[in-house]
This record gives C-alpha cells, sequence and structure tokens, in this order.
C-alpha cells in the first residue's frame, strides 16, 4: 500500500551546536535530509515534517529536497500535519533524531499498519523509549491516518511521536525486530541510532560511509579508486565539499588529457586521465553517503562519457597524423562506438539484473577504458590504446547481450 512519512523534527539538541536535532550535521548535510531521503528511497510518496520552528537552516534544508524533486511540506501543529495525508495511505513515523539503516525503512513499507520496529530492552538501548518490558521503540511506526488525526486531536501539551506511538502500541502493534533470529537487518551495529548531539549524528554520517559501498562501478573504482576514497571521501564529508565541484574538476583533468593527446603530449595526457578517475569516485561515495546519485545525474555522466571518449579520439588523431595511417584513428572511432553501445546494454542489464553480477565489474565502462591504457603507455605501444578499446568493448558487449537474454528468460 502507498505511504507517506511523518518525521518530528522539533527537538532541540544536546550541545546546542545546531539547535534542533533535525539540524545535527551528518555527512556534510542535516539529519532531517537523511531522514528524508530515506523514506523516500523506502518509497514514501511525499514526506510531511512536524515543526514548531523554521530557522533558516531548516529552510535551506529544505530547498536543498525540493531542488532534488523530493515532494515536502512543512507542518506547524499535529493537525495541520495529518490534513496532509490522504485517508486511504499509511504513514511512516520517524523519530525525531533517528539515524536508521535502509534495510529498517524498506522492511517497515513492507510492513501492514499498525507495526512498530522495536530493538531489545537492553542497557546500550536505554536512549531508546521503553515500550514493554522487553522492547524499546527504535523509532520507526507505520500506523493509518485515522490514528494520526485522533491522535493530533486529543494530544494538548503531550508530545506527538511518543502519544502516537502509544497509541499504535494500544492499537494491537505488530513488532518488528531490529535484529535476531527475526531481524531486519544481519549487522544491527549502528542500524538505528537516536542522535541526541552533533558528535553522534557525525559519527552516523561516517559508519554510513563505511556502509555504503560503490557497488555499481567497473574495476578501476572498486579495485583502484577505493583505497584512496576511502581516506580521503571522510576528510571532505564534514567539511560541506560540493560533490559537483570534484566532478566538474575530474571533467576538467579528462578534457585537459584529451588536449595533451591531441598535441602530442602523451605522458602528460597519461597524468591528467588516470587522475580524474579517483576525483570522480570520491565525489561519488560522498554523493552515497548523502543518499544522492552516485554518478551525479545525467549530465555529469554526459560530460564525463564525452571527456572520455575525446581522449580515445585524441589519440587516434595523434596516431594517425604521425604515422600516416588514417587506420588508428578509424580504430578510435570504432572503439568509442562499441563504448557507447556497452554502456547502454550495461545500464539495461543493472535493470533487468535481479542482484548484482560477478561479472559486472569486468565489463568495459569509461573508466576502464582510460585505465587500459597503461599497459601501452609502459610499453611505448601508445598507438593500439584505440583498437584494444575496440576489441575490449566488443567482448563485454557480446557478454552483456548474452546476460540480458538469459535474465530475459528467466524472467518470462
Amino acid at each position: 500500500m502507498a505511504f507517506a512519512a511523518l518525521i518530528a523534527a522539533y527537538q532541540e539538541a544536546d550541545d546546542g551546536e545546531a539547535g534542533l536535532r533535525a539540524l545535527l550535521p551528518m555527512a556534510g548535510r542535516s539529519l532531517l535530509e537523511n531522514q528524508v531521503r530515506r523514506a523516500i528511497t523506502a518509497g514514501a510518496s511525499h514526506v510531511v515534517i512536524l515543526v514548531e520552528r523554521v530557522p533558516a537552516a531548516l529552510s535551506a534544508a529544505i530547498d536543498r529536497l525540493k531542488r532534488d524533486g523530493i515532494a515536502v511540506n512543512l507542518a506547524r501543529d499535529p493537525m495541520a500535519a495529518a490534513d496532509y495525508f490522504h485517508p486511504e495511505e499509511h504513514v511512516l513515523l520517524v523519530a525525531d533524531g533517528l539515524v536508521a539503516a535502509p534495510d529498517c525503512f524498506e522492511a517497515m513499507a513492507a510492513r501492514v499498519a499498525p507495526t512498530l520496529l522495536v530493538v531489545a530492552d537492553t542497557p546500550e538501548n536505554e536512549d531508546f523509549e521503553r515500550v514493554d518490558a522487553d522492547h524499546r521503540w527504535a523509532g520507526l511506526a507505520l500506523t493509518d491516518v485515522d490514528a494520526v488525526s485522533t491522535t493530533a486531536a486529543m494530544l494538548g501539551d503531550w508530545d506527538l511521536q511518543s502519544t502516537l506511538m502509544r497509541r499504535i502500541v494500544q492499537g494491537g502493534a505488530d513488532f518488528l525486530p531490529v535484529d535476531g533470529d527475526s531481524g531486519v537487518v544481519i549487522d544491527a551495529s549502528e542500524a538505528v541510532v537516536l542522535a541526541e548531539h552533533s558528535g553522534r549524528s557525525r559519527d552516523a554520517g561516517h559508519s554510513m560511509l563505511e556502509r555504503n559501498s560503490l557497488q555499481a562501478g567497473s574495476w578501476p573504482e572498486r579495485f583502484i579508486y577505493a583505497p584512496v576514497t576511502s581516506r580521503i571521501a571522510p576528510l571532505l564529508l564534514d567539511r560541506r565539499v560540493e560533490p559537483i565541484w570534484l566532478r566538474v574538476a575530474a571533467i576538467a583533468l579528462t578534457i585537459g588529457g584529451a588536449a595533451a593527446f591531441w598535441w602530442g603530449w602523451l605522458w602528460t595526457g597519461f597524468v591528467l586521465l588516470l587522475l580524474a578517475g579517483p576525483l570522480d569516485a570520491i565525489a561519488a561515495r560522498i554523493d552515497l553517503a548523502r543518499l544522492r546519485d552516485y554518478d551525479g545525474g545525467w549530465e555529469i555522466r554526459f560530460a564525463k562519457g564525452i571527456s572520455q571518449g575525446l581522449a580515445i579520439l585524441a589519440l587516434g588523431r595523434f596516431a594517425m597524423v604521425t604515422s600516416g595511417e588514417l587506420a588508428y584513428f578509424i580504430a578510435s572511432v570504432v572503439a568509442l562506438a562499441i563504448l557507447i553501445l556497452a554502456n547502454r546494454e550495461m545500464y539495461v542489464l543493472r535493470k533487468s539484473l535481479d542482484g548484482e553480477h560477478r561479472a559486472l565489474p569486468w565489463f568495459i565502462d569509461g573508466n576502464a577504458a582510460i585505465w587500459l591504457i597503461v599497459p601501452f603507455a609502459a610499453s611505448g605501444f601508445w598507438f593500439f590504446w584505440p583498437a584494444a578499446v575496440a576489441i575490449y568493448a566488443a567482448i563485454s558487449l557480446f557478454f552483456m547481450q548474452n546476460m540480458l537474454k538469459e535474465a530475459i528468460r528467466r524472467r518470462d
């Protein structure tokens, strides 16, 4: 069933650095933005944020979410919040200051109301509100609009999220444990955290960065860039560095490498091309931690592909001018054409597969094509790089087409 999210954002942080818990720093953004994006990723159609005041930082966070196309509404009181929901939809209540793993949101989204996410009543979970003798509320609850409206009408001076949670329990809610034999996560360590001060929210952001490994990239991203990104990305995460500028710098380096190839400065182009990849990978890791598109959107993908294609064509052109053999430039054109086809096939294949296939990282993409130049540069056979890219792309395309046929056959 369709559901929306109701996020409480009115409690004050303990250390006063951000004012509200919702505005505590996390992955270079606010904790509230993480909650909204988690809910939307899990399938929420829209999000209602219950506030008592709207500081400038909160307005800025809402503006960033809306720029990304996320439907967000602010409500100043519980009755106004209830009015934003459709009578037939479920409501996912998110506790103020909660940081939860994506598995928790997805598991709750798949349940039927009323359901409560719970943790065991143990000393390490004492920050969570007690539900009964054995359980504490883990910050997520699924209910219906009637429960929200009825609770809002009788609330008075009581706290909405606590009162609504109690009402859900009294309505015979199912308990969904975070961990254990029937839990929603395998590793419950920091799967749910109540961030009451900036130190805890920053730690949660770093933990999320460690949990989020880039699983959609090719072998250079996984095995060459990973040691670099794992060290540098955390340093940039809390400094509000915008990934877009890292991506622009990576594209500029790639274009610079293409220009160097055009003029025959082979080693300069080689260095510039290899430096571009880690910058883009760092940006991807930061975007993953902020729950945004790790590729940076279609505009970035397009510009990145164009710049990498220019590098292949530029070397092919220089090889043709230097040797007088048109075949070198033709090889670069063929390589670029097959590479485009292979990238499109990869896009379709990822959508068709149920999960990640172990062969996918070894197929070609722009980064793999760039790193293929290394053995040819080391041996001095620069001019054969475009032909090698064409062969690698053709082999990848062949296997991807066969995998796609098999995936379609199994689905049918």
